[in-house]
């Protein structure tokens, strides 16, 4: 029993992949920029990639702003039952990275080629687009 027990927590260790540190806003501040990731449940290093960039980006430029709740970030996988409205709202039936400001869906800026385009190899830019966006967005 001991040893089904410890395989079972090294299969679920094992299966836990990729995870950003997104800055989770636990306070009840409504958010004036919403950042969404979508995905699928099997992931390419390419989307990956664009997902790391992009939390790495709002970390470095907008720490406070995640902090307080201002921006907040949520990595979406669309074939998850629960996603599947929010999904169709923004249109995303794979990979798609959108900005919403002030939660308005007929609105939003679509950064899913800057974030695959640059993601990690080169950061630079996509913080440029990333803080243009969102500098737009908090006006």
């Amino acid at each position: 029993m001991k040893n089904l027990l410890i395989a079972v927590s090294l299969i679920l260790t094992g299966c836990n992949g990729f995870s950003q540190n997104t800055n989770v806003n636990t306070k009840s501040t409504e958010a004036k920029v919403l950042v969404y990731f979508f995905h699928g449940t099997h992931r390419c290093q390419g989307c990956l990639n664009a997902e790391k960039g992009t939390v790495n980006a709002l970390n470095e430029l907008f720490k406070t702003q995640l902090e307080n709740g201002t921006i907040k970030f949520q990595s979406i996988n669309v074939e998850e039952n629960q996603n599947k409205v929010l999904a169709e709202k923004y249109e995303a039936a794979w990979n798609k990275l959108v900005f919403v400001k002030n939660n308005d869906p007929g609105k939003p800026v679509d950064l899913t080629e800057q974030a695959f385009a640059y993601g990690t190899s080169n950061p630079k830019e996509l913080n440029k687009i990333v803080k243009e966006t969102v500098d737009k967005m908090l006006d």
